[in-house]
């Protein structure tokens, strides 16, 4: 694997800044599941000390996509097929009980924030910015839990989005693609302002099983991948 790049960060207490330019690294493939941050290279590229670049991995911990282990670093978290079916199915679930909860409740001021995303989704779409185009995605996901009011249910669907972050950004390269076709969520918004719950509810489960099965097999392989660096594993992959 090449190396990686970070861009210089002039203000070195903009840990918002270091946490975005890390995760834009996961998600776009150039920090690999299960590898590890060599801090001191990462902090001289950026051009901030240690201190905050700790901070924000510490944070990325927190969020789940990085993971700290005693006297062996940080990496970022491996993937395997059954995190992905774990993820995806309680996706499936949160959603449908997230649509059944808002759906009395949605006004005009629901339908416009629906459509402001939807918009921000298809800008970065247009503009083939993975990393966005993820964000904005769950951004639009988002709105049904944020409008259920059901605080559990909507912390539940936080810790969970970050993973599904990483989740979505496997899939378009297991597509070899940067970004999604730019209707993707035609149906999903129309449904949604729409008078039949059930048919919002079905194609919701359908949206998030879109291409599941290819999500699955990709990450399969990189399991057989991360198997294979192991010490003493005899297809062991010359780095």
């Amino acid at each position: 694997m090449s190396a990686t790049d970070f861009d210089p960060i002039v203000d070195t207490t903009r840990r918002a800044e270091i946490v975005s330019l890390l995760k834009r690294a996961i998600l776009t493939g150039k920090l690999e599941p299960g590898q590890k941050l060599n801090e001191l290279r990462i902090s001289e590229q950026m051009r901030v000390s240690r201190a905050p670049l700790r901070e924000a991995m510490r944070e990325l911990v927190q969020e789940g996509i990085l993971t700290s282990i005693p006297y062996a670093g940080t990496f970022v978290i491996e993937v395997t097929a059954k995190d992905i079916e774990d993820a995806y199915s309680l996706n499936q679930v949160l959603d449908e009980f997230a649509i059944e909860r808002t759906w009395p409740l949605r006004t005009e001021v629901f339908f416009a924030e629906l459509d402001r995303r939807h918009a921000a989704v298809k800008q970065a779409t247009l503009d083939i910015d993975t990393t966005r185009q993820i964000e904005t995605a769950l951004q639009l996901h988002g709105l049904i839990y944020e409008w259920a009011d059901h605080p559990l249910l909507l912390d539940t669907w936080q810790r969970l989005t970050s993973r599904l972050q990483m989740y979505f950004a496997l899939h378009q390269r297991a597509r070899n693609e940067p970004v999604p076709s730019l209707d993707v969520h035609e149906e999903y918004v129309r449904l949604l302002k729409g008078k039949d719950m059930k048919a919002a509810q079905r194609h919701a489960r359908e949206h998030i099983a879109l291409d599941f099965e290819e999500l699955v097999a990709f990450a399969r392989g990189l399991e057989e991948r991360q198997a294979a660096k192991k010490p003493g594993s005899r297809k062991r992959l010359d780095n």
